[in-house]
């Protein structure tokens, strides 16, 4: 798993996932053969949880190598 920071249409901010992805390579094969990805938020919410997240990639703009 990676950390990428992902830019999605309708948000003004990116969001910090960890994704099962090694590299924006590996990201860019797995966003063509799917529509969605599951992954980690990286910041916790109010309850200290980091909560389990799915993406659909037709909404990503934009993706980042956070590490």
């Amino acid at each position: 798993m990676a950390m990428f920071q992902v830019h999605l249409m309708g948000q003004h901010h990116p969001i910090t996932i960890d994704l099962p992805a090694r590299n924006i390579d590996d990201l860019v094969e797995q966003t063509g053969g799917t529509r969605f990805l599951v992954g980690h938020l990286v910041d916790a919410d109010e309850e200290g949880v980091c909560r389990r997240v799915m993406i659909a990639t037709g909404r990503i703009q934009c993706a980042v190598e956070a590490n």
